[in-house]
């Protein structure tokens, strides 16, 4: 039954309870807040980095993509200017072989489709070279960014 005023015991429990609050939050309360805080800061730190190792990676594939883009022209300007030069090349034949009998003409023929043949099989080795060290490059890179 609850006698007011309350009697010492009522003091003592009161006491025993603040202590024991006391002594609770120093060694449990405080350092599990601790562990709490650390955790938040570490879990927004991962999310930090990676976020930023995301955006590390588009920016790397926009560059890849760019370079591919370039190099894609490059290749086909190249191709272009093999097309104008084997086209110039074969206007130049012509008009020096009109003269000439229709086997002979059929031999130059043949012989610019080789070149032509040639030319593009080696600007494809070219590529394929090019998109293999691209390839590397960008491995190499994704490795040393780790």
């Amino acid at each position: 039954m609850l006698a007011f005023p309350p009697d010492y015991t009522f003091l003592v429990q009161l006491g025993s309870f603040f202590v024991l609050l006391y002594v609770l939050n120093r060694l449990l309360f405080a350092p599990f807040g601790e562990l709490l805080r650390q955790r938040d800061e570490r879990t927004s730190g991962d999310q930090e980095l990676a976020r930023a190792q995301r955006e590390e990676a588009e920016a790397m594939a926009t560059r890849i993509d760019a370079e591919l883009a370039e190099a894609r022209a490059s290749a086909h300007a190249e191709v272009e200017a093999v097309r104008r030069q084997t086209r110039d090349e074969e206007a130049k034949i012509f008009a020096a072989a009109r003269d000439e009998a229709a086997g002979r003409l059929a031999e130059l023929r043949a012989s610019l489709e080789a070149a032509k043949r040639d030319a593009l099989t080696s600007l494809r080795d070219d590529a394929r070279e090019l998109a293999s060290q691209m390839v590397d490059a960008v491995l190499q890179s994704g490795r040393s960014s780790r």
